[in-house]
């Protein structure tokens, strides 16, 4: 894993890093912090996080593959050695490349008051200062994008490699687990001015002393992965900052700092409507986000959770050729119960194996007696995760024949994206599924709940609504936690086996209180939906769409389908199993299924049943992806 340690302090200087500058990029307080660490000026938050050791491991088995690779190539490795302090590995480093190693492992960068280890240093055949040949930095990143921190970090090693050999590098290269170890290249010059505005930036925020005006810890995508998270939450909350609104985005808070609204009392207390309109966005979004606002400050002040009901939106008129506008929102949602509902809940990691895993599906029914039915279907492979989505759709079928009115509940958007997912991966229940998508039998309860009532909470996540309706948990979160993190670090790092029986309960468990939670949100909601219909309110039940495909879609399935079964017919379920012959064949064969799927629902329809609305059609692939994002 490239990079040196975040800043140092040696003397009267800093000693920068890629690291500082990719930092520095994700969020300028933290460039602050690090600061006051590196001065002695406070001390790092202590505590340790396992995924983080998890990740740590993962990142050098994949750098080692990558090395692997290259001794496979014929290509002369040198590893230098961690230890030894900075000094004797910049010389380690620097003898290496005068004798023209052909490729270098953590090699040990440096230029003035900044430094580097890059993960590789392959050589090039372009003469520099060594001789007839020079250098570029290539890194190893797990992630299967590469973001612009990865990019500013090559930069910062090219930067320091000119300085080395003589010579800027032409590229640097990126390294992924989906590259099959052929390094994505960039050229330098298109991204060194970028490098050199951050750069600049980052300086500048470290000049003088004592150093330039303070910052604020704004919410950024890093505050997710940041040691700093807790004490930044916890200024958040003693300042009352807005950011703590459910739903608000930074945009929303520089419209209010602009207003000399700095809280979140403040901002509950506008009167509405709004007596002045944004600069930027709608006037009707932030007189929402003022009205969330107020809700979360009413919960403050009572000291439960408060809520109420959201007005009742009249289902569109349908248009020619519209189906999108007959789709109901809020409570309008919530079809009738049935008996054979079926309350479903995930556990997936979507850092294991190639594409991630759901290494655990969970289903709740009731039954005859109304007693609580649950079932966990686990997965640590690829074989066992198709042969439980083939038994959840075989299961979902059957109830669908015993049933006909029953619906499968969910949170969120995971479950039918990890759906269709599945079936795309494993080409398997498509039809199946498609029954399923086209009835409108999946139904997403977060949907239900943001349109159809509002939550003083700061998270619209099942766990913050739970006290809303009483549900109380037996496992603790903490623990459910360790477990969760137990089962991904052994998947993660390709050993199934070390999961123990007593982590598989505990996993179980917490799975098991979700899909009972999911339920008795459901039920809440259905007596919410019978007092607003008490109060003379009109709220009618959905109307069941078709399940059966069009007549043309069926006759171009039955043509295409043996066609694709014959490609994939024998084919590994673990596509990292797969020779060129078999990737080949499951290409072709997946594509086929795409373009008869794309044909039979089409994906504005797929967006549709998934609950999407119109703007948030166009954010599909986080979705897709598959990723719970709850920031707190």
């Amino acid at each position: 894993m490239g990079g040196w340690h975040t800043m140092q302090a040696r003397r009267d200087r800093l000693l920068l890093s890629a690291t500082d500058l990719s930092n520095h990029l994700a969020c300028r307080h933290l460039t602050s912090l690090d600061r006051e660490v590196a001065l002695g000026r406070r001390s790092a938050p202590e505590g340790f996080d396992p995924r983080l050791a998890t990740l740590r491991e993962r990142g050098l088995a994949h750098e080692e593959a990558y090395l692997e690779h290259l001794r496979g190539e014929g290509i002369e490795v040198l590893e230098l050695p961690s230890g030894g302090g900075e000094e004797a590995a910049l010389a380690a480093t620097c003898e290496a490349m005068r004798r023209g190693v052909a490729a270098i492992a953590q090699a040990a960068l440096a230029d003035g008051d900044w430094r580097g280890r890059a993960d590789v240093l392959l050589r090039v055949e372009r003469p520099s200062d060594l001789g007839a040949w020079s250098y570029e930095p290539v890194d190893t990143k797990l992630a299967l994008e590469t973001r612009g921190g990865t990019i500013l970090q090559l930069i910062v090693y090219a930067e320091l490699l000119a300085a080395m050999q003589g010579l800027l590098p032409e590229c640097v290269g990126v390294v992924t687990p989906a590259g099959g170890f052929v390094p994505e290249r960039y050229r330098v010059a298109e991204y060194q001015a970028f490098a050199a505005r951050v750069r600049g930036r980052l300086v500048a925020s470290l000049s003088g002393s004592n150093g330039t005006a303070p910052t604020y810890p704004l919410p950024t995508a890093h505050c997710d992965v940041c040691r700093w998270f807790r004490e930044c939450d916890a200024r958040w909350h003693r300042d009352d900052h807005p950011c703590l609104v459910a739903g608000i985005r930074r945009g929303h808070e520089r419209e209010l700092a602009a207003w000399d609204v700095h809280t979140l009392t403040a901002f509950a207390e506008l009167r509405v409507p709004l007596e002045r309109a944004p600069v930027r966005g709608a006037k009707e979004t932030l007189e929402r986000l003022r009205e969330q606002a107020r809700a979360q400050l009413t919960t403050r002040r009572r000291g439960s959770v408060y809520w109420e009901r959201l007005a009742v939106e009249p289902v569109p008129a349908k248009a020619e050729g519209d189906r999108a506008a007959e789709t109901p929102r809020g409570l309008a949602r919530l079809p009738a119960p049935s008996p054979g509902d079926v309350f479903l809940d995930f556990e997936g990691d979507p850092f294991a194996g190639e594409g991630g895993l759901e290494y655990l599906i969970g289903t709740v029914t009731l039954g005859a007696g109304g007693e609580i039915e649950y079932r966990a279907r686990w997965a640590t492979g690829r074989a066992e995760e198709r042969a439980a989505f083939e038994a959840l759709m075989d299961e979902l079928t059957a109830r669908r024949e015993r049933f006909p009115d029953f619906h499968v509940y969910h949170f969120s958007d995971y479950e039918p994206a990890a759906l269709k997912r599945l079936m795309g991966r494993h080409a398997t229940r498509e039809d199946a599924l498609d029954r399923l998508l086209r009835g409108e039998r999946l139904v997403d309860l977060y949907r239900v709940v943001a349109q159809g009532v509002r939550v003083g909470v700061e998270s619209y996540s099942l766990k913050k609504l739970e006290p809303v309706y009483g549900f109380e948990r037996e496992m603790p979160l903490d623990e459910a936690g360790r477990a969760l993190r137990e089962v991904e670090a052994a998947l993660e790092l390709g050993r199934p086996a070390e999961i123990d029986e007593d982590v598989r309960r505990r996993v179980a468990a917490y799975n098991r209180e979700d899909c009972v939670s999911t339920l008795r949100l459901r039920d809440w909601l259905e007596g919410v939906r019978a007092a607003a219909i008490g109060e003379g309110i009109d709220l009618p039940r959905p109307i069941p769409e078709p399940e059966e495909a069009s007549e043309k879609l069926t006759e171009w399935q039955n043509r295409v389908r043996p066609v694709a079964a014959r490609l994939l017919d024998g084919l590994p379920a673990d596509p990292a199993e797969h020779g060129d012959e078999e990737r080949a064949r499951w290409l072709l064969g997946h594509s086929l299924e795409f373009h008869r799927r794309e044909d039979k629902v089409g994906w504005w329809e797929y967006f549709r049943l998934a609950g999407l609305s119109e703007d948030e059609r166009y954010d599909e692939p986080r979705a897709i992806a598959g990723l719970r994002f709850e920031r707190r």
